[in-house]
């Protein structure tokens, strides 16, 4: 595309998974394109969706300086939920309401999104504790890495304009393991190609 077409690498977006594969295609470019890879938008969804919510994440209240909150962190403040609503975790194990809740994350659902599909108690349970999961993290300016990823989603579909300023940059779109795309990331990638509709899986 850079070399051939004279497509510029700042309208280049590349995204893949793991962080060793965005290390594997950050080498490379560098290989293949010298200092021009420097301009190229390259890393995993997460990496460019905290990039996105850092700079433009405020219309829907994200902290600019919002901390990111590992597997350990976020095990221990939904046990903190858990004990707040009164869930007994022996009943319900900590991992599997954890599961349940990033499935919901994964599937565009945030907890009012999440309310209307409740059809057990089991899933009653879940939202008590997903409600107060996510008033705990927006108190303390935190997001999980699911999080990254679908306020990412709400914030194009919520603020149009920062939508277009990031359709208008991204001609090119490129994903690697495309079939590992979840709903939201789907979506992020639908949405980030909207304009143009130049993606290659």
């Amino acid at each position: 595309l850079v070399r051939n077409f004279g497509i510029a690498p700042s309208r280049i977006a590349a995204v893949t998974f793991t962080n060793k594969a965005a290390r594997e295609m950050r080498q490379r470019l560098e290989r293949l394109m010298g200092s021009h890879a420097d301009g190229l938008t390259c890393g995993t969804f997460h990496a460019l969706c905290v990039a996105i919510l850092r700079r433009d994440g405020q219309p829907i209240g994200v902290d600019r300086d919002f901390t990111i909150y590992d597997n350990e962190d976020q095990m221990d403040l939904l046990k903190r939920s858990m004990e707040e609503v009164n869930i007994d975790p022996r009943r319900f194990p900590l991992r599997a309401v954890q599961s349940a809740i990033s499935r919901a994350k994964s599937s565009l659902l945030d907890p009012t999104g999440f309310a209307a599909t409740v059809s057990s108690y089991y899933d009653e349970v879940v939202l008590r504790v997903y409600e107060r999961y996510q008033a705990l993290l927006s108190q303390s300016r935190a997001a999980d890495f699911d999080d990254l990823l679908l306020s990412t989603v709400q914030l194009f579909q919520r603020v149009p304009e920062v939508l277009q300023r990031y359709q208008n940059r991204y001609l090119h779109l490129l994903i690697d393991e495309f079939q590992d795309t979840n709903v939201v990331q789907y979506t992020l990638a639908t949405l980030l190609a909207g304009q143009y509709r130049n993606i290659c899986v």
